[in-house]
């Protein structure tokens, strides 16, 4: 098979699929492997066409196209509506989008190589039941993989060209600013803007900075570690789901995993606040200034109160002495008052160390800042008090690239397994959530039988919020004993014999598309094609009639097909409405089809029927205590029930005014 065997593929979309695959055969594979996702990728793909190409290219791989089976617009509807439930119970887009493909056939194959993968979905979905696992697939998000925020207190630098060209070509330079440097000189200069600066290359001379570190790597993580852990903090919520969902599946025994358990404590480290000593020396930092000016204020304060409320007495060495030169009466005073500037400073250093987490040398930066000289006012030494904050920020980086460097080390290591798991999940999501339709709504697996036949057992409308059970069968499926293949349903108005066509082509459509149906129990024959006519809306104009008719025509052809059809006779008057319905059972009798019809004129299309045509009903039973119809959804065979006006007439002289009631009774009368 080539992508030119799959309809509506041309030259044009041949290159396209090729261009974005890699070559033709990848492209075929991801079409018939439902890519969705990887279609959207291609610029001007909708999802509607990417799933319409998805089911062309797997029905050309059957034989079959996906418009074969669904003929009407009613049955497109009903499938429709089937495919929006299960979306609804996807947990991820990969599995929404890759449900979505699905289409019925009349490809035995197909159907069966569906049937096992929906028995395989049911069975885990059923282990699983008890479990969180679709929570936290639900949390899985495709794995996003753009750069971090840019570095700005480090570069990397090399003197060889050849290394900075390799560097630039992996996009270092996107992440950190990277410098060619080829003197100790450029390399002084380069160090005074930045915190670190780590240099790859053979060494220069004087490479004696605090600000530089010679490269022991020169990998990612060792490089640019903020990316790395970036990639895990930008994905974490996903990540975590991952941990999760697959320790699940490990715990139900569903699944094993190898590394799980590295990843789970590699991201809970990444998880914690970080290296405690980065922590000290950025609060360190942010406290130390206004620690300094607040001590100053005070020391300041202190000492004008004290100066205010003394007096120095000169002796008449010290008078001669200030008399003689006036600059040693600084002097003077320094000897009177000295022992007075030392308690204060002394006093202003504690409070500007209390709550001040100092360690080592700090404490001695400290007191250099506020340094013991005899003023008034004191002032903090501004230029110690910059180079010390610098000196903080300088040992925070080089902590912290530590402590980057070590978990980006572990994670870089793991990012493959990551992706594999994800995948993984992903996919597996699909069965699962097949699965969990399947189980959520009490679906079962369909048998099917040689005859023409469909019937099932305690069937419920998917489409209705709390529907009751309904059996019924046409054709021999061995559930009754009627076993005609043609069936007129009458009964009474809102009785069900809309809601039992509807339960009848989710059946039909859901078997047909290899998936389980709503019923306890269901048979049916292998059809080439279901037709359902709604119902008319009022009777038709010429033209429309004759447009009408020649849908029918299609119906006498030699396909087996399931035909259902509401209140047709809406069509035209009911003459002739009796005569069209009677001879179209006839075809699809004698064409070996199935055949349901919902119609008020069962007696008169038994009679001009020429084959054998079943009569069953919906009756209604009477009335309750609230006066609302008592009605038995499943039809009777051979049973001809009629339409209920005398029990509506019955509730309405029972419900209404004194004046109606007399009126509505006399009417009732009538059928009495």
């Amino acid at each position: 098979m080539k992508l030119k065997d799959v309809p509506g593929v041309g030259a044009k979309l041949t290159e396209r699929l090729i261009a974005h695959y890699g070559d033709e055969q990848a492209a075929l594979g991801a079409l018939l492997e439902g890519d969705v996702a990887g279609l959207l990728e291609m610029r001007g793909m909708s999802e509607r066409q990417a799933t319409a190409l998805v089911q062309r290219a797997r029905g050309a791989s059957y034989g079959v196209s996906p418009a074969a089976f669904l003929t009407t617009e009613e049955a497109a509807r009903i499938y429709e509506a089937l495919m929006r439930l299960l979306a609804e119970e996807a947990h991820t887009d990969r599995a929404r989008q890759k449900l979505s493909c699905l289409f019925p056939s009349s490809s035995r194959e197909m159907i069966e190589e569906n049937r096992r993968f929906a028995e395989e979905a049911m069975a885990t979905a059923k282990t699983l039941q008890e479990t969180d696992l679709g929570q936290c697939l639900s949390q899985l998000r495709p794995l996003r993989k753009g750069p971090g925020p840019r570095v700005r207190s480090r570069a990397v630098a090399t003197n060889s060209a050849a290394t900075f060209r390799a560097l630039k070509a992996r996009g270092i330079d996107r992440a950190v600013d990277l410098h060619l440097v080829e003197s100790p000189r450029e390399l002084r200069d380069l160090a005074q803007g930045y915190d670190l600066v780590t240099l790859i290359g053979r060494s220069i001379d004087s490479l004696d900075l605090l600000e530089v570190e010679e490269a022991e790597g020169e990998e990612d993580w060792y490089l640019i570690p903020e990316q790395v852990l970036h990639l895990y903090q930008e994905n974490g919520v996903t990540i975590d789901a991952i941990i999760k969902a697959t320790k699940i599946l490990e715990g139900s025994k569903v699944a094993t995993f190898e590394g799980l358990e590295g990843l789970a404590i590699c991201m809970a480290k990444l998880a914690e606040e970080g290296d405690p000593e980065v922590q000290r020396l950025e609060k360190l930092m942010a406290e130390v200034e206004g620690r300094v000016e607040e001590a100053v204020a005070w020391a300041n304060g202190e000492l004008k109160t004290r100066m205010e409320s003394c007096s120095v007495t000169l002796a008449g060495d010290d008078l001669l002495l200030a008399l003689g030169k006036g600059d040693d009466l600084r002097d003077v005073f320094i000897s009177r008052m000295g022992e007075t500037f030392a308690t204060v400073l002394k006093e202003a250093r504690f409070r500007a160390s209390t709550g001040l987490d100092l360690k080592g040398s700090e404490r001695a930066r400290l007191e250099e800042i506020l340094y013991p000289e005899v003023r008034y006012p004191l002032e903090e030494d501004r230029e110690a008090l910059v180079r010390f904050v610098q000196e903080l920020r300088k040992r925070a980086e080089a902590k912290r690239l530590r402590f980057h460097r070590d978990r980006a080390k572990e994670l870089s290591g793991i990012w493959g397994e990551v992706e594999a798991l994800h995948e993984y999940l992903l996919e597996f999501d699909v069965a699962y959530s097949l699965g969990s339709f399947a189980l959520s709504r009490g679906l079962a697996m369909p048998a099917f039988v040689e005859d023409p036949s469909i019937g099932l057992l305690d069937g419920k409308n998917l489409f209705l919020e709390d529907p009751e059970p309904v059996s019924y069968s046409v054709g021999p499926t061995g559930l009754a004993e009627a076993v005609e293949t043609t069936a007129i349903l009458s009964g009474v108005n809102s009785g069900g014999k809309t809601a039992l066509l509807d339960l009848l082509a989710q059946a039909a459509i859901l078997a047909h598309m290899g998936l389980p149906v709503p019923a306890r129990f269901c048979r049916l024959a292998l059809f080439d094609s279901l037709y359902y006519f709604g119902k008319s809306r009022g009777t038709l104009g010429a033209g429309a009639f004759e447009a009408t008719i020649r849908k029918f025509s299609a119906l006498a052809g030699g396909e087996r097909k399931l035909v259902l059809a509401d209140e047709l006779e809406a069509m035209t008057e009911p003459g002739a409405s009796a005569r069209i319905i009677a001879s179209l059972l006839d075809e699809l009798s004698r064409g070996g089809s199935v055949a349901i019809f919902v119609s008020h004129l069962a007696e008169e299309v038994a009679r001009f029927a020429e084959t054998a045509v079943r009569i069953d009903g919906i009756e209604a039973r009477g009335l309750d205590e609230e006066y609302r119809l008592i009605v038995d959804r499943s039809p009777r065979y051979r049973h001809l029930a009629r339409s209920t006006p005398e029990l509506i007439l019955e509730r309405l002289a029972r419900t209404s005014e004194v004046g109606e009631r007399d009126f509505y009774g006399r009417l009732l009368s009538k059928f009495r």
